[in-house]
């Protein structure tokens, strides 16, 4: 039976308002490949967007999943602004026609997703970061009186942005998960805060944490051997390379881990293994070097490893060149450690298109994304991870996490979660 190729992540490209109306240009990466596309909005959604301008040419990130405020009697959603080296949560009101442009973007079945979709416009799409740079502090009175009728609490967000006042973040004040349920839009009957609408956090994405502080009170396990003949309670999936496989039939579940290796992957491998699972390590190149016991411990203990490039660039925005020394520098390093082929990718970001797939290919590697996206490089505590996981669907799962503290916290909880589910373990070759 042939499924419908789910849309897993929209980027926002442009924003514009021509004769024809309001419009964003959009890149939509699916199970099967990479589009560009222009869609309609209403004037509401696009001064919503226009007001939390200027961009300065970072990637945008759009939720699939809006959701419906009681308080406000309103869908909001959210747009992540990140780079290397931070991210920033926006929060937005939108209409409900642009919940069901959504919803129809999610319910396409287009063989040919995968082909660049030429757009006819009046004028050249042009990145937000070039047209809404211009946009002076006026749109925020318009912003003002477009929302008043919103709520009398968003009255008093608002009137301290127009103040020139930046909200400051409260202790403990956490955006819900968006963009996580597999269900579609999700009318909520109460929120855990009211979000304001407009930035709410910025937070480092990609950079190395501090040591962790010894504990007394908890002693470290002691590193196990490497399994001899450990019953597996779990499968190993070859993909195909047909699609940017990133989900499971129903009943399976894989866990996933970027941007190692570091000093927590032992940790991570110990925790596997002493809950008779395995996971698949996607790692960072040049990261090999400074921890090459760590890649070796992974790959003895039967765990997955595969390459996430050699330095975590956008690799969209490289050439064909640069891509293939890129991928064959991240398996060299990794194969010379595991003494056997790498061929598992998963792109930075999650950005890729028909040229770096083709890169892939030649390195006899398949792309590896996923579809559940814990966010744990921005949450505060190992709680925060271990709700996320309760708060989803967890079968036909592919976790996406990432070699952190507070995630290797919480990784024993979860992996007894997803036992209780009765989830059957996979990893990706």
């Amino acid at each position: 039976m042939n499924e419908p190729s789910a849309v897993l992540m929209i980027e926002l490209l442009s924003l514009e308002h021509e004769q024809a109306g309001y419009q964003i240009e959009i890149g939509l990466t699916r199970d099967i490949g990479y589009a560009r596309r222009m869609l309609t909005i209403d004037e509401f959604t696009y001064e919503q967007l226009n007001a939390l301008a200027p961009y300065f040419g970072e990637r945008m990130r759009l939720s699939l999943y809006p959701k419906w405020d009681p308080f406000r009697n309103s869908y909001y959603s959210t747009l992540v602004i990140m780079n290397q080296t931070f991210s920033e949560t926006l929060y937005f009101a939108c209409s409900e026609y642009y919940v069901s442009q959504l919803l129809q973007l999610k319910e396409l079945d287009d063989p040919h997703v995968h082909e660049e979709i030429a757009v006819e416009t009046t004028s050249p799409s042009i990145p937000p970061a070039r047209r809404l740079r211009k946009k002076n502090k006026k749109r925020f009175g318009r912003l003002g009186l477009q929302s008043i009728v919103l709520a009398s609490c968003l009255v008093v967000v608002l009137s301290l942005r127009m103040g020139g006042q930046v909200m400051d973040r409260a202790e403990g004040l956490k955006g819900p998960s968006l963009g996580t349920s597999a269900e579609g839009i999700e009318k909520m009957v109460s929120l855990p805060f009211i979000p304001p609408i407009g930035k709410i956090e910025t937070t480092p994405s990609q950079q190395e944490e501090p040591a962790p502080t010894p504990e007394t009170s908890k002693p470290s396990p002691e590193p196990s051997e490497p399994p001899q003949e450990q019953m597996k309670r779990y499968e190993e999936i070859k993909l195909t390379g047909d699609k940017y496989t990133y989900s499971l039939p129903k009943g399976y579940v894989a866990l996933s881990f970027d941007d190692g290796p570091s000093k927590y992957t032992k940790e991570i491998v110990d925790i596997l293994v002493e809950h008779e699972v395995a996971a698949t390590f996607l790692f960072v190149g040049n990261k090999v070097s400074r921890n090459v016991e760590a890649v070796k411990y992974a790959s003895e203990h039967q765990m997955s490893i595969g390459s996430h490039s050699w330095d975590h660039s956008k690799m969209t925005d490289n050439g064909v060149k640069e891509n293939q020394n890129n991928l064959a520098k991240a398996n060299q390093a990794l194969e010379q450690i595991t003494q056997s082929p790498i061929t598992v990718f998963r792109p930075p970001y999650g950005a890729i298109n028909d040229k770096l797939a083709a890169n892939v290919t030649e390195q006899q590697m398949k792309v590896l994304l996923w579809n559940r996206d814990s966010e744990d490089w921005k949450r505060k505590t190992p709680e925060d991870v271990i709700q996320f996981v309760h708060h989803t669907d967890p079968s036909g799962a592919v976790y996406l996490f990432h070699e952190k503290k507070i995630t290797v916290e919480a990784l024993p909880a979860i992996i007894q979660y997803l036992k209780g589910k009765n989830m059957k373990f996979v990893i990706f070759k």
